[in-house]
């Protein structure tokens, strides 16, 4: 999926939620950082099935931020991939952005021995197009 950014603007803040409240803060520090480099943001969710229609509660918290993001100037997209770091990557590589910003996992280190990280990949993913990746606790 291609977004159409404004022609000559350079910075483009990609903002990756879950469907958790305390994402808020992410989509507040994309609009913040969009605003200090006269840039664009956007805000990105992963579906991992293709299916968003199971979870009501999860449902109403990405509304509730996508219509921040939206309020504060920013764009949404909705991405289907079954690998999430590897979806992430390549939307900011079609995208063309400069930065992506993500929150720091709450899991325990065992969960994400079992089921991987999201993080590290990305970074390895999209530290070669210098996309500049900030990571909020």
């Amino acid at each position: 999926m291609v977004l159409s950014y404004e022609p000559g603007v350079k910075s483009r803040i990609m903002v990756c939620v879950t469907p958790q409240k305390s994402c808020r803060r992410l989509v507040e520090r994309g609009a913040e950082r969009a605003k200090e480099t006269n840039g664009e943001f956007c805000v990105v969710y992963v579906n991992k099935n293709n299916d968003i229609s199971n979870d009501l509660k999860q449902n109403k918290v990405l509304l509730e931020l996508f219509d921040l993001a939206q309020k504060m100037g920013g764009r949404v997209s909705i991405l289907v991939g079954k690998k999430i770091s590897k979806t992430l990557a390549e939307f900011a590589k079609e995208n063309n952005i400069t930065e992506i910003i993500v929150g720091k996992s709450l899991r325990s280190a065992l969960d994400v021995i079992l089921h991987g990280d999201v993080i590290n990949p990305l970074k390895k993913e999209v530290e070669k197009n210098d996309i500049r990746i900030e990571v909020i606790e």
